[in-house]
């Protein structure tokens, strides 16, 4: 609107105002105090009530511009707190979710009080490889550190691999690197979890060193040993998905399935100290 002010138009119309306003004037005058008012009037009246027309119909205008404005400004507020509605139920809607997701690991703590959490968020993933690798929010100034096991409420879904002040870079179990302690939860069948790259294309990992005599099957819940201090005791890890003859020697794998679709993971806690931990190398 204030473009209209500066513009020809503007001053054009404010041309014509002057000039009929002053037309107005003179006429006023003439036709108060000349003699020939009969006749001078017959021939200005028209032009007077012209200028009238002219002048009611600017102010008109002006007072439609100053309806549109208000109507322009009520419209700015109604935006500005439509904008403000989304951002307090933006807000509501992240204090919801932070609120389940505190409330799912309650019975962790529960059952292990002697965890201590760090709740982060999943903020980057490396989507060049296929090992699940993503980047938390949390590092060494909120107390996490190397190999400090990474789960959600369903269980361990990796750990820690390096460590920076503000943010850290967690090795999933579809990762070669990944060395868990773990038994069948029927069967007590123990054996080790790692990935595998062939098998992380389908996002799953593998329980190896499983003896011949093994009794595992499809179906059956892995969880970790404890054994090693680096994984605590008793979380939930994947199922078996299928038993497999190992092609390097005798014995057999089974095939597991994740206790979580990694890429769908958005928050996590990382357990910063648990009884029995040990950091150890990979």
């Amino acid at each position: 609107m204030r473009f209209f002010f500066k513009s020809k138009r503007f001053k054009v119309i404010l041309a014509i105002i002057l000039i009929l306003s002053l037309i107005g004037g003179v006429t006023g005058v003439v036709l108060a105090t000349a003699p020939q008012s009969d006749i001078l009037g017959a021939i200005i009246r028209p032009v007077q009530s012209a200028a009238d027309s002219v002048a009611g119909t600017v102010g008109g205008f002006f007072d439609q511009m100053q309806e549109n404005r208000a109507v322009l400004d009520e419209n700015e507020q109604l935006k500005e707190q439509a904008a403000q509605d989304r951002y307090k139920l933006v807000d509501y809607e992240e204090l919801q979710r932070q609120n389940e997701f505190y409330k799912e690991f309650l019975g962790i703590k529960e059952d292990h009080p002697s965890f201590s959490f760090e709740p982060a968020m999943v903020i980057a993933r490396d989507t060049a490889q296929p090992f699940g690798t993503f980047t938390i929010n949390k590092g060494s100034l909120a107390g996490v550190e190397q190999y400090d096991p990474v789960i959600t409420s369903a269980g361990i879904i990796g750990y820690i691999g390096q460590v920076s002040a503000t943010q850290s870079v967690v090795k999933t179990v579809l990762h070669p690197d990944i060395n868990i302690s773990v038994l069948d939860n029927r069967t007590r069948d123990s054996g080790n979890l790692t990935g595998d790259a062939a098998l992380a294309q389908s996002g799953t990992c593998k329980m190896i060193y499983l003896p011949r005599d093994n009794a595992v099957a499809a179906g059956d819940l892995i969880i970790s040993s404890g054994d090693g201090g680096v994984f605590p005791e008793g979380l939930m890890v994947g199922t078996v998905s299928e038993i497999k003859a190992s092609e390097n020697d005798t014995g057999y794998y089974a095939v597991i399935r994740p206790v979580e679709e990694l890429d769908e993971v958005d928050d996590v806690m990382v357990l910063t100290d648990f009884e029995g931990q040990s950091h150890l190398a990979e």
